[in-house]
């Protein structure tokens, strides 16, 4: 139920008996603004597409990933496996990026984390790990799951 403006106005209070607003859902695909200034003083200025990752593609990523990294992954130094797990996920998530796209995420950390942190956030917000404010609901899990095998040791 809408928020009734009118009787806010006259009384001060919301109808107690109105319900919150059901949140937003969001698409699987989003599209964001980038600009960009190069190292070389090049600006660039760019409408960019992020669509969720099905599981084939999510795989993708875990095997671009790896073959770039070329050592087993524990071997990696924090910050080079967060590097490399991000540009595999450009590569995959981020839909007919323009060229200078794809060259400069590799070499520049601030936009290829920049462009990362507006994927994840997306598919973050797209499964609806937002954390939103409110009640109840926001704190609901959507998954939920019951097995005797978690309930100590079973009887055999």
């Amino acid at each position: 139920m809408p928020m009734d403006l009118r009787a806010l106005r006259q009384t001060g209070e919301l109808d107690p008996t109105a319900s919150p607003p059901e949140p937003e859902l969001v698409s699987r695909e989003h599209l964001f603004e980038l600009v960009y200034t190069s190292p070389e003083g090049e600006s660039y200025q760019e409408q960019l597409v992020s669509r969720i990752l099905d599981g084939d593609e999510r795989v993708m990523v875990a095997r671009l990933a790896a073959r770039r990294a070329g050592v087993t992954w524990d071997q990696l130094p924090t910050a080079h496996a967060a590097r490399i797990w991000a540009i595999a996920t450009i590569a995959v998530q981020l839909r007919d990026p323009p060229d200078w796209v794809s060259k400069w995420a590799t070499e520049d950390d601030q936009l290829l984390f920049s462009i990362y942190d507006v994927l994840s956030s997306h598919d973050s917000f797209f499964f609806r790990g937002d954390g939103a404010e409110g009640g109840e609901a926001a704190n609901e899990s959507r998954v939920s799951v019951h097995s005797s095998l978690f309930a100590g040791s079973a009887d055999k």
